[in-house]
Parts: C-alpha cells; structure tokens; sequence
C-alpha cells in the first residue's frame, strides 16, 4: 500500500482542496497555501488490532494550484514539502536485530524533503444541480527519496487514480446544505512482483452558516486489494528482507478517517480554512491520532476569464456548494 503521509495526500482524510465536483468559470481557479500537522500513535496489525511502537510527527506544507480551462473542463497541480521525525524504541534496521543497521532517519530529529509531484484533470458531465465529475489523477515523485523509515515522507513511486465525484445542495429541503461523494481507483508501480490496487472514497456534507461562513464534516478511506500484510506476532519476520526494505510501497493497507473543518471568506477572492482529522479504523498501516490543517486560498482569473479582469477572480459564492475538505489523503 502507498502508505502515503500528510498529502495526496493526505491524499485518510483528503488534503484542503476545492471540491472535485465543483469547477470554476472558463479561465479562473485558485492557488491555495496549506500547512499541516500530523502524528501517528499507533501500529494497526492485519486483524485491526494496534500496538502503540513510538510516536510520528510530520510538517508539511503544501502549494496547490486549481484552473479551469473551460466551464466544464479542470487541471489541478500540487507540490508538498513533508518534514518528519519519529521518538521511539523502535527505529527501522535494515537487518533485524542489528541495531549496526538502523537507519539515521529514525534518530528523533526532523528530516524533510520535497516529495511526489500531483496532477490531475476534471471534465464535469452536468450543469445542472447534480454534479457528476470525472477525473483523471497521476502522481510522480519529484525525485528519489528515502521510504525505508518510520516517518516516511512516501512511497517514492508513480501512481494513477481514475475517478467521479458526485454532488448537490440539498435544496429545497436543506437549501444551506450541500453534500460532495467520490470513488477512486488507483494503481501503483509495481515493485516486487506487487502493483497496488487501491480504492478510494470520500464523503463530505457542509453547511453554509452564512455567506462566508462554511462548516463541514468528512469521512475518507482507502482499501488496498493486494500486497503483504501485518500478522501480529509475525510482523515483520514474516517478510524477506527485499520486501521489508520495501515494505511502505506494498503492503495491503486499508484505513478510515474522519473530521470536521470550517472555512472563512474574507472577501470574494480570499478564504482561510482550519480542519481537524482523525483515524478510526486501519489494518496493516499507521493510524493517525491527530491531523490539523490550517491553508489561505486566493481566487484569480486570467485574460481568457469571461470578465476579462483579474479583480472579478472570485472564490465560489457562499450560496453555491463548494467547499475545502478537511485533512489529508493517501
């Protein structure tokens, strides 16, 4: 499983994003600045059991970028920077038992680095009050970097999800209330003889208070269809040693989270959001105990927009059902 950390996250509770199923006009989107804070306190074994085996934190910062070329048609890019540090009896050792080999990552200080590269593409199918959104996304590391350690930044391997997203304000029962669903899957490189299938959903349902004003809650989960698994009292001797050195990119985690957040405009073209998320459930993973995610998100429009001027760029309007999800994804 690509035990993916705060980001695409993040991409399991997703990352603070516009929804999928909601575009902007022909020529406007938005650049978003998100920071998080994340710690994993437990191991969760193959039957859903868990063993606190030391503490993970993670900072990351995330830069996202979100444009529609058409009214109908979306690409979205994204970058994140993760700095993590794992305290604990228990750092990785290359060669188990041999504490010669463990690794200088899992010495309690922060290590970070830039890591996968995210992009994806948005068609909406729909105009009207229903939004059925498909979409393409594919995520490429920026460069090689460590996964054998406990608070990896990622899998360092390419991935490709296929997906739709599904959404409606609940009007005219609920007219202030709007709820976003999506299924992904996803296939990852193979190493090992193991490529990773892994499904993905997420849910979210908000509440517009005011204008400006957004409250939400949100669930996310990844199943992964194959890959190695975590019995307690055999894992990890139950692995060779390429596949314990590999183990972050193909093991056959599974996992459910959930949170709440709450967005503020500003202005038209200015909102901050602030977002809490948690793990309730895993198997063959680490669970997270804590995920807070603060970000700015500034609108634009560019000289192809229908007004034509960049101080018409605008977030979407607080009577419309589009809003930022609330943690982070795998």
């Amino acid at each position: 499983m690509h035990t993916l950390r705060p980001v695409a996250l993040l991409l399991a509770v997703p990352l603070l994003s516009f929804s999928q199923a909601f575009l902007s006009p022909k020529g406007e989107g938005s650049v978003s600045i998100l920071y998080q804070y994340s710690i994993d306190r437990l191991h969760a074994y193959a039957d859903g059991s868990t063993k606190d085996a030391g503490h993970m934190f993670w900072n990351t910062v995330v830069l996202d970028t979100d444009y529609s070329i058409t009214d109908r048609l979306a690409v979205r890019t994204s970058l994140p920077f993760i700095a993590g540090k794992y305290v604990g009896p228990y750092p990785h050792q290359r060669i188990r038992g041999d504490p010669s080999t463990t690794v200088a990552l899992d010495d309690g200080a922060y290590h970070g680095t830039v890591t996968d590269f995210r992009f994806d593409v948005r068609y909406s199918l729909t105009k009207g009050a229903l939004k059925v959104v498909p979409d393409f996304q594919a995520t490429i590391p920026a460069h090689p970097y460590p996964v054998f350690l406990h608070a990896l930044y990622g899998a360092d391997a390419r991935e490709y999800r296929m997906g739709v997203s599904m959404a409606r304000r609940l009007n005219p029962i609920l007219p202030r209330a709007f709820f976003q669903g999506r299924y992904g899957f996803g296939i990852g490189q193979e190493f090992l003889k193991i490529s990773p299938k892994v499904s993905y959903g997420e849910f979210q349902i908000g509440y517009l208070l005011t204008r400006r004003l957004i409250l939400q809650g949100s669930a996310a989960g990844t199943y992964t269809h194959n890959g190695l698994r975590w019995p307690v009292g055999v894992y990890p001797n139950n692995f060779t040693e390429d596949q314990w050195l590999n183990h972050v990119r193909i093991s056959q985690g599974s996992q459910l989270d959930a949170g709440g957040g709450i967005s503020y405009g500003f202005n038209r073209s200015a909102q901050v959001v602030l977002s809490l998320g948690h793990s309730f459930w895993g198997e063959n993973t680490h669970l997270r105990y804590m995920v807070v995610t603060v970000g700015f998100v500034k609108a634009f429009s560019t000289p192809w927009s229908a007004e034509k001027a960049a101080q018409n760029a605008m977030l979407p309007d607080g009577t419309k059902a589009t809003t930022c999800t609330c943690a982070k994804t795998k």
